[in-house]
């Protein structure tokens, strides 16, 4: 088996080993379970590796090029496949990271403190 491609998105792999497959190669993916999994592993594995056996491994790249380069459409107007696409929420996480800190020091500022909860209000054991 040779390594043809290394994605750093574990679904951009399975799209790109599906279309191989489509045409007639025999893909592999290293690492895509455990990427899928636990997102850290796509870290750690150093993204995703696509393979495919030695004697086919010249023209899966060029075909890989060509679906990166655009030159084959999904649709008469559809994105190229594998290109870049648009990810909305990506920034999700900042966001709310911002509230949170914002929200932290509205409370501080206003001096509101947490209520404790009364001796005895729980079950006692």
């Amino acid at each position: 088996m040779t390594e043809i491609a290394r994605f750093a998105d574990v679904y951009e792999a399975e799209i790109a080993a599906a279309r191989l497959r489509s045409e007639g190669y025999d893909p592999v993916l290293g690492g895509a379970e455990h990427a899928k999994t636990n997102t850290l592993a796509l870290f750690a594995l150093g993204g995703v590796n696509l393979s495919v056996p030695h004697n086919q491994a010249q023209a899966a790249r060029i075909l890989l090029d060509r679906l990166r380069a655009g030159e084959e459409q999904t649709g008469e107007a559809g994105p190229a496949l594998l290109a870049p696409a648009r990810r909305t929420g990506r920034n999700l996480g900042g966001v709310l990271l911002l509230v949170a800190v914002a929200l932290g020091i509205l409370l501080t500022l206003t001096g509101w403190k947490p209520e404790s909860f009364p001796q005895g209000s729980w079950i006692d054991w």
